[in-house]
């Protein structure tokens, strides 16, 4: 196999590795996603779930009816809700702390309007005497002045005749509540100009939905929000009295937009499994830590799992000049003081090499030899015919120094790598 398709081989194998990796992690978050946008958490009002308990249909509703309808996914903290007029908070699983009621307060006073099930407390000292109370049948004066009775747990409740002017029951005759909650407003009392509490829905057990006034803002306290559950929302009469009540707030409240609390259900931004896993990811040293070495593992095993660059044989490094053997040996004879034989010895190595390449004779001339050794090198024979007589003039001298042997024998070595091995590189 070549090397380019051995190399495409290994992109191949991390192509379909990482194919399979990120499909396995796509299902895992595409079922979380759909197991928690499907079925979500019993109870929890959530806009975005289509469980029975949520609202998504509610909020569609809206939508169709072309009401401006939001949600909020941030704490109601920094303005998060001023530019909308009604505000639905209901049910909640996260408290809603001070400082949130501070801000609540003050959108309440401007002409925002609350609707919620219940009243968080530090709003005003009246809305803390609110509660909630079960199984009680009230007079027409709202008093709650008779025994419990036991009820079943859900049923359908009527709209009583003489409480069918009140704001919600327009058009309304029965509606579906999975529970037999009412606002306990035991100070109620219509004849009594100084409450500060207006029904707003009555049925056969007592008040379901009252006001209070705050400032230029109102609150619109539910005993029971099921009847915007999407379970619940097609029976009976729910329909109407979701539109009835939204309308209603609508008219009271500055901005004529709807916002939706999924905060303080669990549905925030730092609160889903998802976003508060990637929240401590990138904003903690724990987080930075697991991603720095989550990104070195998978960088050392694609380091592992594949060669960078084209792959190459074995380099063919320059090849030893065979002079340098002839060196070595003559070396030994130096050391034993034979410099002419020392010489002699390599001069005629040298000579050989040339002759049995040019096809020269082995007597040959220094000067046919130099010649042949300027023809490959494109350098000039006369330097090259110096050097050879006086290499025959160092073997014919009874004597020479080892300076002058050492200084020939470099020259041979020179002449050598400039004829043979630079050749064989322009090659």
């Amino acid at each position: 196999m070549s090397p380019n398709k051995e190399h495409k081989t290994d992109y191949l194998i991390l192509g379909i590795l990482g194919a399979l990796t990120a499909g396995v992690l796509f299902a895992f978050v595409f079922w979380g996603w759909v197991k928690e946008n499907r079925t979500g958490l019993p109870g929890i009002r959530t806009t975005q779930s289509t469980n029975v308990d949520a609202v998504i249909v509610c909020y569609t509703l809206f939508e169709r009816l072309g009401i401006s309808v939001g949600r909020s996914e941030t704490i109601l903290l920094d303005n998060a809700f001023d530019k909308s007029g009604v505000l639905f908070l209901l049910d909640p699983i996260i408290p809603v702390h001070s400082g949130e009621i501070k801000e609540i307060k003050a959108w309440l006073l401007g002409g925002g309007v609350l609707i919620c099930t219940d009243v968080p407390k530090g709003l005003h000292p009246d809305l803390d005497k609110l509660g909630k109370g079960k199984n009680i049948l009230c007079s027409s004066t709202c008093r709650i002045n008779q025994k419990p009775k036991k009820l079943n747990p859900i049923q359908t409740t009527s709209i009583p005749s003489e409480h069918k002017n009140l704001p919600l029951a327009r058009d309304i005759s029965s509606i579906f509540l999975k529970t037999h909650e009412i606002v306990d407003v035991n100070v109620f009392d219509p004849n009594d100009p100084r409450t500060a509490f207006e029904p707003l829905l009555l049925d056969s057990f007592g008040p379901r939905m009252v006001e209070y006034k705050l400032g230029r803002g109102r609150i619109i306290l539910v005993s029971d929000s099921s009847f915007l559950a999407n379970g619940q929302i097609g029976k009976q009469d729910n329909s109407v009295l979701a539109v009835n009540l939204v309308s209603y707030a609508l008219s009271q409240a500055k901005n004529k937009s709807v916002l939706f609390d999924e905060y303080h259900l669990g549905f925030g931004h730092h609160k889903s499994g998802l976003s508060v896993l990637s929240w401590m990811m990138f904003t903690t040293p724990a987080g930075w830590t697991v991603v720095s070495l989550t990104i070195a593992g998978v960088l050392f095993m694609f380091y592992k799992g594949r060669r960078f660059g084209t792959r190459r044989g074995f380099a063919k490094g320059r090849r030893r000049s065979k002079l340098e053997y002839i060196y070595a040996v003559g070396s030994t004879y130096h050391s034993a003081g034979a410099n002419r034989l020392t010489l002699e010895l390599i001069l005629n190595w040298l000579k050989r090499k040339v002759t049995n390449s040019a096809g020269l004779a082995q007597n040959a001339s220094n000067g046919a030899i130099a010649t042949k050794l300027s023809l490959r090198s494109d350098l000039n024979s006369q330097g090259y015919k110096e050097v050879l007589d006086k290499c025959d003039r160092y073997i014919t001298q009874a004597d020479f120094s080892e300076r002058q042997l050492l200084l020939t024998i470099k020259q041979l070595a020179q002449i050598e790598k400039e004829v043979f091995n630079e050749r064989r590189k322009r090659k």
